[in-house]
């Protein structure tokens, strides 16, 4: 049986315990002891000849694959160097986890108009989507309409670190989006999700979600995201590709490296765990 360490950071695990649990449970049915793991359970550190190693519970380690469901790229590079594969790789937590990474690395690809500040940012006078480049799930996304709401946004934001920020023309399908599901490079399914009251349309910040059968104009932007993604050595094993939606057509918003799983579950049969570990199986 091979070792797949599902890797966490501590407060990420105790919030997808049950999530845990189903992949332990599923990884039975294809040989595979996952292992829920956390950062703090770890030393990564080099050996005097130049060598990367981990250390869990005093003894050195080296699982035969990591299910990574975390967001620190260079955590990944260093278990890739010890030699073990990691399923998103690092290129890819890198690319996706600072969301100006991903819209210049997706160059060319139609997109949202998006500014990446580098200094005191002043109001554009004109409505944007104003958001945290490191922020995920939703959390910390805001319209803003005015200089005064835009004060108050930079503020909160600077108060959590100094977070780095983007802001983006606002679309004109403002709070409905198209998650597309990844899985080894192929699209597997699409869900709309739809804000409750504003922008924000993420299904555990109470959007509404429904599954969608993807055009062609949605396929071809989705597969050209995943083709980019391919091309640079990092392919998409199970990913998230998020459109937004303009009267030219769908643009892209972001790609989800750790990618949730319950609105799929909710509005599908497709069993995304169990696809996951039978492809993992497959490659390790």
């Amino acid at each position: 049986m091979k070792t797949c360490w599902l890797l966490y950071e501590t407060k990420d695990l105790a919030v997808n315990r049950d999530y845990a649990a189903m992949m332990q449970q599923y990884g039975l049915r294809y040989n595979l002891a996952v292992e829920p793991v956390t950062l703090d359970e770890l030393t990564l550190g080099m050996t005097e000849t130049g060598e990367p190693f981990a250390i869990r519970d005093g003894r050195p380690a080296r699982p035969d694959a990591v299910l990574s469901r975390m967001r620190l790229d260079w955590v990944s590079e260093h278990l890739e160097r010890m030699g073990v594969p990691v399923f998103n790789n690092s290129k890819v937590c890198r690319i996706c986890n600072d969301k100006r990474r991903t819209h210049l690395f997706l160059q060319g690809l139609p997109m949202a108009e998006t500014v990446f500040p580098t200094g005191t940012a002043a109001f554009p006078g004109t409505p944007r989507v104003l958001k945290p480049s490191d922020g995920h799930g939703g959390k910390g996304v805001q319209l803003i309409s005015d200089a005064d709401s835009w004060q108050t946004a930079l503020a909160d934001l600077q108060g959590q670190g100094n977070r780095p920020i983007l802001h983006q023309a606002v679309v004109d399908a403002p709070g409905r989006d198209l998650r597309v599901y990844v899985l080894f490079g192929r699209i597997l399914a699409g869900v709309m999700r739809t804000a409750k009251e504003g922008i924000i349309s993420n299904f555990k910040l109470g959007g509404s979600v429904g599954l969608h059968t993807l055009t062609k104009a949605e396929q071809e932007l989705a597969q050209a995201v995943i083709d980019r993604f391919h091309a640079a050595g990092a392919p998409l094993h199970m990913a998230g590709v998020d459109l937004l939606y303009t009267d030219r057509g769908p643009v892209i918003s972001e790609v989800e490296d750790v990618v949730g799983s319950r609105m799929l579950y909710k509005v599908s049969d497709i069993d995304l765990a169990d696809r996951y570990l039978a492809g993992i199986a497959e490659r390790i």
